[in-house]
């Protein structure tokens, strides 16, 4: 059973790009861009990059999984629970662990000035699901999947799980797509809906900087991290993005590195 659904992410991810894709273009809940050809294009050539990225780096994740059950690294690994309870624990915690590095990749300079890639779009659609700059991905999908496995001890079974959970969320989150209210309102409770993610991709830095949690909302309940408004009621993107130019490929995979974004990155 877990091995069907480690094979059946890729076409998962694939299948929900291409479903949500039909139904925002049928239905679209914001504005779409002025051109959205073009702005699905642009997007899609950096999810291509950050897709084949995520497959030579999930190979080597994995791998560590593999390693840490076989030596008994980690929590997990040390204490005895039930099964199911070793399970949930184990979800729950790796969920937590990428939270905090959402966190830092906020709060530090460094990891922030690739992280902003993902948040520059100002017209969310499915297309931005993926868009993530190479380095970005290195971090939130690799260091911190490689270094969380090892602490927590995560059994293959709930690292399995909880990316079967996570690939459909993350398309859903980004779609230009209106949940029914009532959906929102009760699995916003426990899950990171598409109406509670969006305000993350506010313009408003306040906002920007709320709502984390990439698979539950727990955290971000606790720790304070989230607000009230809807997907309609505010603006998307960075203010340092407000041109068509700024949205070209080059200009997203190279802008990282650009010695005038220190002066943005100071004022963060």
């Amino acid at each position: 059973m877990i091995d069907l659904l480690t094979n059946l992410q890729p076409v998962v991810l694939i299948v929900m790009l291409i479903l949500m894709y039909c139904i925002e273009n049928m239905l679209p809940y914001l504005t779409p861009p002025p051109n959205k050809n073009r702005h699905y294009g642009r997007n899609f050539t950096i999810s291509l990059v950050s897709f084949l990225l995520n497959a030579v780096l999930g190979t080597i994740v994995v791998m560590v999984v593999e390693l840490t059950a076989k030596n008994h690294w980690g929590i997990l690994n040390n204490i005895q629970l039930p099964l199911a309870v070793k399970l949930l624990t184990g979800i729950l915690l790796f969920d937590f662990g990428s939270y905090l590095t959402h966190n830092l990749q906020h709060k530090i300079p460094f990891l922030w000035r690739f992280h902003r890639i993902h948040h520059s779009d100002n017209h969310l659609n499915v297309s931005s699901s993926l868009r993530f700059h190479p380095v970005d991905v290195i971090v939130s999908q690799f260091i911190y999947q490689c270094i969380g496995v090892i602490l927590i001890g995560l059994p293959i079974t709930a690292f399995v799980i909880y990316g079967s959970i996570a690939i459909p969320l993350l398309i859903m989150q980004h779609s230009n797509v209106r949940f029914p209210r009532s959906f929102e309102r009760f699995a916003s409770l426990v899950f990171a809906t598409p109406g509670w993610h969006k305000i993350h991709h506010s313009s408003e830095q306040k906002l920007t900087d709320s709502h984390y949690g990439d698979v539950f909302t727990f955290w971000d309940r606790i720790f304070g991290t989230w607000g009230n408004k809807q997907p309609h009621e505010i603006e998307y993107g960075l203010a340092e993005f407000n041109q068509d130019k700024h949205h070209r490929v080059g200009h997203l995979l190279t802008s990282p590195f650009k010695k005038s974004m220190w002066i943005v990155l100071k004022d963060k």
